[in-house]
């Protein structure tokens, strides 16, 4: 029972990055904004903690790629959206590292 908000929220995060991805690959936009409003609650579970809430800022970040790609700046919006895939890919990877260990 105590993984089961690892796997809802890391289950909305991969499809988040999954949608902005191809939104970013083909120039979609809003491919590109659906994933960052699938991106919100994932920002809200980790946003409770007082150590993590300079978390807030990727929403804007994923937002303003979603901007930056309306506006052709492709290279802005990848930019924009790389602090996002890092952060959901290092927290995956504590994630799986924690479960492989126990």
């Amino acid at each position: 029972m105590s993984s089961l908000p690892a796997i809802i929220f890391g289950v909305l995060s991969l499809l988040s990055l999954m949608l902005s991805i191809i939104g970013l690959v083909k120039s979609k936009t809003w491919l590109v904004v659906v994933g960052a409003i699938l991106f919100l609650p994932f920002v809200y579970y980790f946003g409770g903690s007082p150590a993590t809430r300079i978390i807030i800022v990727l929403p804007f970040l994923h937002f303003g790629s979603a901007y930056a790609l309306y506006k052709n700046n492709k290279l802005m919006a990848w930019s924009l959206f790389s602090c996002i895939l890092v952060f959901v890919l290092f927290v995956a990877t504590l994630v799986l590292v924690y479960h492989v260990g126990n």
